[in-house]
């Protein structure tokens, strides 16, 4: 009953004019309102200074890093355009520090990008995600009412944009497209997920005015102006330097979820599950060490945050549940071998290291760690079939074994902090 109703609700809200106009109507209207061109991102994957603070959201030392590559860059003539961008970002990001949401986060998969909806335990009840060919774009489909939120690129003469679009599959076509009125995001905006209730509506959208690349943003029905509010931008810990994206809640299960490219090399997304706060609960800034503050908003080690001795009750127990349900999902992907380089992030091939003096030693650990493992194998041997000669020989391979340990764990200390500066 209960489902019905809420299925009538969503149906009565679009049909009432929820999102009034339709995407070719937008696209064919005068040219003084066309949407702007796709936003030019900035690549925060550099090793300088300012990059790397950036990247640990240390903005203050970033902005003097700036100001002064801006002031060289002029007295050279040269462009500043994305050394300003950097600036505004740092100017914005300082800002956002100060309203960090106290996100529990229970686990943490890295997947490939092409896969990562696997990664999502999403339920029928949630409705269906479904990824473009490309793997660039992600459409939500109502289970209520057959309902789809799709992104989809509009042109005019000089610019190209991703705009949200409502409308309903019916035999393989979608039909009574409308545009998603109200957002007000200057961006190309995608990966759409709508609440059960009909009124939540959470996506990306990467614009100049984001914390990074793609930024996630929450917004919610006004039923008198038959639209959606202006949409806001969630902030740290969901967003970053990066690309934040796809936040799905199930509200039965009291879990979320989220995918983001932070600390992951190319072709990886971590996958990201946490337990939904029923209102932001936002962290004092004055009065908390700014480091630990920087560990709820970085999600750099999840594992680092403090929590109380409840918090971590209700952690394991959502971690459980988590488990249980990614168990149910195909994840499995084929490793060369499995190197920890943090709480979320891991290296399985020589190919997912950006430093290449890092996947250098990386080869030098794996020989390694083979040779211990057939060190270790003759020393079972000669331990099963044990002599007096052969005390000797294991006392040598005992000490071998030993000294090959320290080398290893002294190689994988080396490989962490080249990977990772």
């Amino acid at each position: 009953m209960k489902s019905k109703l809420i299925s009538l609700f969503c149906t009565l809200l679009f049909s009432q004019g929820m999102l009034a106009q339709s995407a070719e109507e937008t696209s064919a209207s005068a040219p003084a309102t066309s949407p702007k061109s796709y936003p030019i991102m900035i690549d925060y994957a550099g090793n300088d200074e300012a990059t790397i603070a950036i990247r640990n959201l240390n903005y203050k030392s970033a902005t003097t890093l700036l100001n002064k590559q801006i002031t060289a860059a002029k007295r050279k003539k040269e462009s500043t355009s994305q050394l300003d961008k950097m600036l505004s970002a740092c100017h914005h990001g300082e800002n956002v520090l100060h309203g960090v949401d106290k996100l529990t986060i229970v686990d943490s998969v890295v997947v490939d990008k092409d896969k990562f909806l696997s990664a999502y335990p999403v339920s029928e009840d949630l409705g269906k995600l479904s990824l473009s060919e490309n793997n660039e774009l992600v459409q939500y489909q109502t289970q209520l009412n057959g309902m789809v939120l799709r992104p989809v690129s509009i042109s005019d003469s000089t610019s190209t944009q991703l705009i949200l679009q409502k409308c309903y599959l019916e035999n393989g076509e979608y039909v009574e497209a409308t545009t998603v009125e109200g957002l007000e995001i200057e961006s190309d905006v995608n990966y759409p997920f709508l609440m059960p209730d009909g009124q939540t509506l959470y996506f990306a959208a990467r614009s100049d005015e984001g914390l990074g690349n793609y930024d996630l943003y929450v917004t919610r029905y006004d039923s008198d102006s038959k639209q959606f509010y202006r949409a806001e931008n969630m902030g740290f810990p969901y967003n970053s330097y990066a690309n934040d994206y796809m936040l799905v809640i199930d509200e039965d299960k009291n879990l979320g979820w989220f995918a983001s490219d932070r600390y992951q090399p190319n072709g990886k997304v971590c996958i990201y599950t946490f337990i939904p706060n029923e209102s932001r609960k936002t962290i004092d800034y004055d009065a908390i060490e700014i480091e630990t503050l920087k560990l709820y908003a970085s999600l750099r080690s999840i594992n680092s945050v403090p929590y109380t001795a409840e918090e971590k009750a209700i952690r394991n127990k959502a971690r459980s549940t988590a488990l249980q349900m990614r168990h149910n999902v195909d994840v499995e992907e084929k490793h060369d071998f499995t190197f920890i380089l943090n709480d979320n992030r891991n290296c399985y091939h020589l190919s997912d290291f950006t430093n290449v003096e890092a996947r250098n030693q990386c080869q030098s650990w794996l020989q390694k760690c083979n040779n211990l493992q057939s060190l270790q194998k003759q020393l079972d041997s000669l331990r099963d079939n044990h002599n007096n000669s052969q005390n000797a020989q294991i006392l040598n391979l005992e000490t071998r074994i030993q000294e090959l340990k320290a080398e290893i764990t002294k190689l994988e200390k080396s490989i962490r902090k080249l990977e990772l500066s």
